[in-house]
């Protein structure tokens, strides 16, 4: 990828294109400077799917950004530190 270039992709919303998986919650992948960023984790269970179908590599991830505690946003977050190596995690202190 050029260092130049961020790409964002939507992982996770209540409206899905064709082939993917809708779920109410949230997820965005982020590649930017060869980083890889997963905003947020949806509720968990179009997560994996739609990040494959996406071209999303989870197991890529080096940062996990979640912007608060409910469940339709850190739904996925098992899947993601189970199948990711070793991952930075920026949370309010409030998620638990």
């Amino acid at each position: 990828m050029d260092s130049t270039r961020t790409d964002i992709t939507i992982l996770v919303d209540n409206r899905a294109g064709a082939g993917l998986v809708g779920e109410h919650g949230l997820s965005i992948w982020i590649e930017a400077d060869g980083r890889h960023v997963l905003f947020d984790t949806g509720q968990g269970p179009a997560l994996a799917f739609n990040a494959a179908a996406l071209g999303a590599d989870l197991r890529q991830a080096d940062t996990l950004v979640l912007s608060h505690g409910h469940f339709d946003h850190t739904g996925g977050v098992a899947h993601v530190l189970k199948n990711a190596g070793p991952i930075d995690t920026y949370c309010h202190p409030g998620v638990v």
